[in-house]
Formats: structure tokens, sequence, C-alpha cells
């Protein structure tokens, strides 16, 4: 194929549309010419003046913002550092997903995108040069990825023990459920971002439907890429399947569980598996039970930290992903750690680093998010209250697990131990603040000026009591 004689008559029957093309990189450019050419499925000997019009045909037809994309989506790592020199902004992740989408339109991988390719390298080889203490940038992105895969591997091993002891499960002693969910294939001709915002939609929506109906679940996801870079989720999923029955006339009527409406209202807005579901396969492969935990968390994090591929939790804090940080860390003065006692917060620590099988078969780390009220239904979170009477619940057949639990998350208080008191110890080795020259006993505070407690867990001193008591 003679490009430049292509691009000649591109020019010769609109000088715009050339100036356009011209944005992009050759690599791309050529592959748009081949894959117009396979589109009007002309031959390989067909005249360059004939390609060059159904080009410029092509291009006519093509969105505005797609055109506009061709400039950012060609430039090479530095020439995108000094376009962010100059407007200030950061362009890395806008150009990364222009490539996405042009790569769609070429019927691309990543892999075989030599553009892409040489952008990342050029990105690593910078990285890599910067260097801190003996530490390059490189190396502590690295480890931040590695850090991260290792919390949320802790946090979906944690949250598949407590959903043991809750029920959510298949059988005693199984785990729960996987599941795969694709967008319709209408999706495949669409931008990353819209099928992107699509998955997210409909995710929430199912949320928000099983929250009005009441339906307690919990699930582990990954948002990961096609080959075609069109995004699918796996989820691993536990909710209450117990099957109820309601005498009704002369027999027996099942009631549907709350696996059931929740699978009716996935299948809801993702009605494009409604079809697979009525196979005999499909228990198999898109729902599949979970016998093997470890195996089945391999394959969802199997992309961890790869571009564009998410996880995520449904069913806990929002914020559990800090909280865990902060508690695996040290970091107890964390204000996301600012609801947490004393007490909790020591066990806390202690539960997250309970990591042996021993540990495992007395079930400590089903307890970890007990203790830090980790759940986002507050249904779940005060199981952990003693005050809560558990024939009260939902939960009423679980109570021998449940109760395990709450002995171990609400031990005996005992006057002489004081190793809670030590958790937040700030000023010095003693529990004194000083306000204007007075001094107060106040464990487990930082420096409180004009009573204002700074970073604090608890609340400041007082004002005017204990004057004179040490002056």
């Amino acid at each position: 194929m003679d490009y430049e004689k292509i691009e000649q008559y591109i020019y010769e029957i609109n000088s715009s549309t050339y100036d356009i093309l011209n944005a992009l990189t050759p690599f791309y450019r050529y592959k748009l010419y081949q894959k117009i050419k396979e589109n009007s499925r002309l031959n390989e000997d067909c005249s360059p003046e004939i390609l060059a019009d159904g080009i410029v045909n092509t291009l006519s037809h093509m969105k505005k913002d797609v055109l506009d994309s061709f400039e950012l989506a060609s430039h090479s790592y530095k020439e995108l550092l000094q376009v962010q020199r100059i407007t200030k902004t950061r362009l890395t992740r806008k150009a990364n997903r222009y490539r996405i989408n042009l790569r769609r339109i070429l019927g691309l991988s990543r892999d075989d995108d030599e553009v892409q390719s040489s952008f990342d390298n050029d990105k690593k080889a910078r990285y890599q040069k910067i260097k801190f203490n003996g530490y390059s940038v490189q190396d502590s992105i690295e480890k931040k990825i590695k850090n991260n895969r290792s919390r949320d591997w802790s946090i979906s091993q944690c949250l598949n023990e407590s959903s043991k002891i809750l029920g959510m499960k298949q059988t005693y002693g199984e785990s729960g459920w996987f599941m795969t969910l694709t967008l319709p294939a209408k999706f495949r001709n669409m931008s990353f971002e819209q099928c992107n915002d699509e998955i997210n939609r409909r995710i929430n929506m199912i949320k928000k439907y099983t929250e009005r109906l009441g339906i307690l679940w919990t699930a582990i996801y990954a948002v990961e890429l096609h080959k075609d870079e069109t995004p699918h989720i796996h989820i691993i999923y536990y909710v209450n399947d117990y099957n109820s029955m309601n005498e009704a006339g002369y027999g027996w009527e099942r009631v549907k569980t709350d696996r059931d409406k929740l699978l009716d209202i996935v299948f809801r807005f993702f009605d494009n598996e409604n079809d697979a579901r009525q196979n005999d396969n499909f228990t198999i492969e898109n729902n599949q039970e979970i016998y093997s935990f470890d195996k089945c968390l391999g394959y969802l994090f199997k992309d961890y930290g790869k571009p564009n591929v998410r996880h995520g939790f449904i069913g806990l804090r929002r914020d559990i992903k800090n909280v865990w940080n902060a508690l695996y860390g040290g970091d107890i003065e964390n204000s996301c750690l600012s609801y947490l006692s004393n007490r909790k917060l020591f066990l806390s620590i202690t539960l997250m680093y309970m990591q042996d099988i021993d540990d495992y078969l007395y079930g400590y780390p089903a307890f970890t998010l007990f203790a830090i009220s980790g759940f986002k239904s507050g249904k779940i979170n005060e199981l952990a209250n003693r005050n809560i009477d558990l024939d009260d619940t939902q939960f009423s057949m679980y109570q021998h697990e449940l109760q395990k639990m709450r002995n171990y998350v609400n031990p005996p208080r005992q006057k002489s131990d004081k190793k809670y008191k030590k958790v937040r110890k700030t000023f010095i080795k003693s529990g004194y603040v000083l306000v204007f020259g007075n001094v107060y006993l106040y464990i487990n505070t930082k420096i409180v000026f004009d009573y204002q407690c700074e970073k604090s867990k608890g609340q400041p001193p007082p004002s005017g009591e204990g004057k004179g008591l040490f002056i």
C-alpha cells in the first residue's frame, strides 16, 4: 500500500481531512487506512484514489470528540510532559483513554499497540531515573501496588470468613458464589468512558434495589477488560440462601431466598445474561459455587495493578481500605479511626496480624470486620454488641459462632489491665495536658490550646475543673 500516494489524493480531495489525519502518528494513521480498506471490502490492488475517497468519507461521519483526540493520543511521553508543563494539567490518564478508544476503532490489542508500548516504556524509564534515598519512583509505585494487593487480599479473606459465620454462604464450611457479568454487544462499538460509566451505573442500581428490599449481601469484585478493552465485572458474592417454606393450602410452597431475589435484580440490569441463565451450563460457567476460595480469589486478582483494572467491595464501609491501611500501618491518629475506642483499636490491630493456620481454625480472621464495624449495614455491625439479643435478629440460626465472636470482641474488663490505655499515649509517657499554664490529668489526648482538642479521640478538658490540683 503506497501511503504517500493515498495521502496526496486525500489532500486533493479534502485538505481539512488531511490536516486531521496528519495529527495522528504514522502507526495509527496507516492502521486506520487498512481498517477502512477492510470495512469497504476493497481489493488489495484497488487504486489509491478510490481508497482515499473512502477515507475522506469515513472521517466525515466520525464523531468530533474522536477526531479531536487524535493529537493527544499520538503524543510520546516526552511530548506529553511538555504539553503538561505549558497547560499545567495532568493529561496522562486522558491520553491513555484516548488510545483505548483508538484501539477499539482499529481492532488492536494493547500488546500490539506500538505507541502505547513506547509511551509506557519511556514513562517507566523516567521514573526509574528519579531516586530518593536509593529508591526510585518506579520502585515506590510497584511497592504501593504490592501493598494494596496484600491489603485487598487480607480484607477479602476476612470478609469470606465473616460471611461464613453469618450464614451468607452455600452450606457449612463452604464459601459464596462466583459470577461474571458483561455488557451487551452494542457497547463494543462505544467509547471506553461510556462502557465504564454503564458498568458503574448498573452496579449502583443493583445496590440501590437490594437496599430497598432489605437484602443483606456482601461482595468482592474486579472490573477487568476484554481483549477489545470493553470492561466486564467478576464478582464473589455472599448472601443468605436459606430455603424457608410456607404452608400454602394442602402443600408447601418454596419462598424465594435473598439469593433468589438478588439474582432477579442482577439479571434485570444485566438482561443480556438472561439467555445464559436459562441454559443448563449456567450454574457451572456464569454463576459458579465456590469450593476453593483461594483459587477463585487468585483468579479475581490475576490482573491486579494493571491499567484500568480496579478492585473493590460491596457491603463494607466506604472507607474500609483507608481504615485497613491506618490500622495495619500503625497510624492510630488517623482521622478515619476516630470512631474506634481504644479497646477496639488494640483488638483490631491484634486480629490483623493473626495469619497462622491455627488462627484460621479458631476463626479469628472472621472477627476482624466485626471489631472495626467494617460492614455497611448497621444490622450486621450491631451483632458484636452484647446488648443485642441474637434471637431478635435474622441471624438467630447462627448464634453459636456469633456468640463466640462476641466473647472475643468484648473481653471482660480488668482494673489492672492498662494495655488499652497505652495505645494512644501522645504526650511523651504521661497523660498530662497543658492549658495556659494549668495541668490536667487527661489520658490519651493531644496538647490542647484554648480548649480546642486537635486530632484527639476524646473531648477537651472541662473548663474550670481541676484548677489548683497541681499548682
